[in-house]
């Protein structure tokens, strides 16, 4: 009878529910992948780039220098920033969890013990006076239950289920940007690697710069002294050797900078030194350029991938929004022993119990469900354009990297020749000299151009070494997603 009796209730106010329809068109829509046909044929064109696969996950081994591998090992160890993303991977786990316990029913156990002393011109035994035919009231009370509830929502239109495969999209979009965090970080190291090279190397370069300077000083200064020379062309000499030395002066500090970030990268005391041997990165082969780059750029992109799983998120609280309009169906129960004494406590004559269904059916919250319906259309779309910026520019930086490939290589082949030509300037200068056709100050002026273009040349080898890094991240630096990524809309 009693079910009956919950039929007739239940299945009137199913049909009486209202029905939360989203239209498509107020839905925005995810864009598809960009070609990038031409940037394929750019650099295939080109003999410094080749057809091949995606970077590796330890694409930092393509520079051969251990030294670097090393600093980004202890980084993936002890870097504090990765290190804060892996911990908001597990507290979006553990959220979502706790959504899918609204799986499962709830079963409680309660134990409750209850003193209580009457008094004596209280209600209790001032109401029930003491007479020769009635018991006498007791002073004090001790009331005792063992209780056991049981609680289950039915999930009848996916509320719960929604919200559940929502706080798990978030918690796999987190998962994504720590791997793009850590993309993030071990990228910057090497870049910062690759400048703190580039300056030690320059600074040699400074260094013979400013002994030829000196040697050139002290030639004028001897030239002034037997009246060759006018006294300018001594000041200007003394001039440039302050202007080496203010060089000399600037890329120390750059050095120490970029050791003491070097060594925070790494997560260790900016006062260790990360990096004591002599650095030797490099890239002298062709860079690899996989075939599959417009259909597989959404899968090898971390930062792409997450924010695909926090459209699916926003997808699914859509659904749990919807689902708020439809009744909720709870049934609960509970079984107790309730007694005044222990010794009763556990006979069957203490049990109680009761069946609770129950039904909540929103008629009418001032335009509440549906304020929060549009809410979450709004947050769908906003994650959604999104997506569409990122995927944007994620196209963007991988043609951006192919022109700069290109361009950073021409010039550094331009820089080299023009280095050799230097070369043979300073020899045929020095064959003149000993041939007595010219003097030894213009042999030492040309040593100082050389020295110039060869302190240019290490600049321009670390422009195409940051070119190869920056192409390695716009591909995602090796990684992929390891589970399928969501398709469609439910």
């Amino acid at each position: 009878m009693r079910a009956n009796y919950f039929k007739l209730i239940v299945i009137p106010l199913l049909f009486l529910s209202g029905c939360a329809k989203v239209p498509q068109s107020d839905l925005a829509q995810m864009s598809e992948p960009i070609p990038l046909d031409r940037s394929l044929e750019t650099a295939y064109a080109r003999e410094f780039f080749e057809e091949g696969g995606w970077p590796s996950d330890r694409w930092w081994e393509m520079f051969e220098d251990p030294q670097l591998s090393h600093i980004i090992e202890l980084a993936l160890k002890s870097n504090p920033s990765i290190n804060k993303a892996l911990a908001r991977i597990a507290e979006a786990e553990a959220e979502a969890r706790k959504e899918k316990a609204a799986f499962f029913p709830k079963l409680d156990f309660e134990y409750e013990e209850q003193w209580q002393y009457f008094s004596k011109n209280g209600f209790v035994r001032s109401f029930y006076p003491t007479t020769p035919t009635s018991p006498k009231i007791p002073a004090t009370d001790n009331q005792l239950d063992l209780s056991l509830y049981f609680n289950y929502e039915i999930d009848f239109f996916g509320r719960n289920r929604n919200l559940f495969y929502a706080a798990l999209g978030k918690a796999r979009a987190e998962r994504a940007e720590a791997r793009f965090a850590t993309l993030m970080i071990t990228t910057l190291i090497a870049q910062t690697y690759i400048e703190l090279q580039t300056k030690l190397a320059q600074r040699d370069i400074l260094g013979e710069r400013k002994d030829v300077r000196d040697e050139l000083f002290m030639l004028t200064v001897s030239r002034g002294v037997h009246g060759v020379d006018s006294a300018m062309p001594i000041l200007e000499k003394e001039r440039s050797i302050y202007e080496i030395d203010q060089a000399i002066l600037q890329i120390d500090k750059e050095i120490a900078l970029d050791r003491h970030m070097l060594s925070i990268l790494a997560g260790v005391s900016p006062d260790q030194n990360v990096a004591p041997e002599t650095m030797h990165a490099l890239f002298e082969r062709p860079v690899s350029i996989p075939s599959d780059l417009s259909s597989d750029l959404l899968a090898r992109r971390p930062d792409l991938t997450a924010q695909i799983w926090r459209v699916e998120a926003a997808a699914k609280e859509i659904g749990a929004a919807k689902a708020d309009f439809y009744p909720r169906v709870n049934l609960m129960a509970f079984a107790q022993l309730e007694s005044l004494s222990f010794n009763k406590l556990l006979n069957l004559s203490s049990k109680q119990g009761g069946l609770v269904p129950a039904v909540h059916l929103p008629i009418f919250t001032g335009w509440k469900l549906t304020a929060q319906l549009k809410e979450k259309v709004a947050a769908f779309n906003e994650e959604t354009y999104r997506y569409n910026e990122l995927l944007l520019n994620a196209a963007k930086e991988v043609a951006d990297e192919v022109a700069t490939l290109s361009s950073t290589f021409d010039t550094l082949g331009a820089q080299i020749s023009s280095v050799e030509i230097t070369e043979e300037e300073v020899e045929l200068q020095h064959a003149r000299y000993e041939l007595g056709i010219s003097n030894f100050l213009s042999v030492l002026e040309r040593q100082d151009s050389l020295c110039k273009e060869q302190y240019q040349l290490y600049g321009y080898e670390r422009d195409y070494l940051l070119s190869v890094l920056k192409m390695v991240k716009a591909l995602g630096g090796g990684y992929h997603t390891s589970q399928e990524l969501p398709r469609g809309r439910k």
